[in-house]
């Protein structure tokens, strides 16, 4: 499983654009690195119902993450979700009453702000994985002890905190883009 990361992301208007030509490049990294015999990367990315985006005909899967300049692409041959989050100051207990689990807002009240932001990104995380979308029934899911995923937090850099999220736990090789 490779994150990839890009530090010098500009969305707007032409965000959509630049986010697909980003992750078509990670999408042949990732081919070449894991040696797949499969030629270059289809230029169409699809999107489910939902809205959780996929390639054609490329066996590989993907999630994608910003904030502020930071861009993410999480790749690999299972279903992933990936989010980042500078930490910064928001309504920290409306939030968590509203989507975290009772074990969940125990922790992030005793671990503050990092505690917060890191249960919110592996909320993130799940439902890209699952491809739901942001909904009520991310309260139904604890991701401190769920039993049908597995988590890999990670920082970037300070001040800005990550996760991914998967079916079984897997390594993670972070690759910087240039």
């Amino acid at each position: 499983m490779y994150l990839y990361i890009y530090d010098q992301y500009q969305g707007g208007p032409e965000g959509r654009k630049r986010t697909e030509a980003l992750v078509r490049r990670c999408a042949e990294w990732y081919i070449r690195e894991e040696r797949m015999n499969i030629g270059t990367v289809s230029p169409i990315i699809l999107r489910t119902e939902r809205g959780k985006p996929y390639f054609k005909e490329v066996p590989v899967e993907f999630s994608v993450s910003h904030t502020g300049r930071l861009w993410v692409c999480l790749i690999d041959r299972d279903p992933v979700g990936v989010d980042i989050q500078y930490m910064r100051k928001c309504r920290r207990e409306q939030i968590a009453g509203r989507y975290f689990t009772p074990d969940e807002q125990e922790y992030a009240t005793a671990m503050g702000e990092a505690g917060f932001f890191q249960i919110w990104t592996r909320k993130e995380a799940y439902v890209k994985f699952t491809g739901e979308g942001i909904n009520e029934k991310m309260k139904d899911v604890s991701t401190l002890r769920s039993n049908e995923v597995e988590f890999v937090d990670f920082d970037i850099q300070k001040g800005v905190k990550g996760s991914c999220c998967m079916k079984e736990k897997r390594e993670l090789w972070i690759r910087r883009l240039t």
